[in-house]
């Protein structure tokens, strides 16, 4: 299954998940923010490093590339 990080700008996928391996409370985090399965996501940017800024609902969010790894999305 695709990550977040696979994802190009300008693109819209939707969650369905975080990996499991996911620390606790990064995950508790993720969801938090608004990371849920359903919840549509735009990439926006990728920046030098390859973290991620998105777009989710009216909000912008940065992503570091291992955090936008462990967000399994579908197109």
């Amino acid at each position: 299954m695709p990550s977040l990080n696979d994802s190009r700008p300008g693109t819209t996928v939707r969650i369905t998940g975080i990996d499991p391996g996911q620390a606790g409370g990064s995950r508790r985090r993720l969801l938090e923010f608004g990371f849920v399965p359903g919840a549509d996501v735009t990439v926006i940017a990728r920046g030098a490093t390859g973290g991620l800024l998105v777009g989710l609902g009216e909000t912008r969010v940065a992503l570091d590339t291992r955090t936008a790894g462990r967000l399994r999305c579908a197109a």
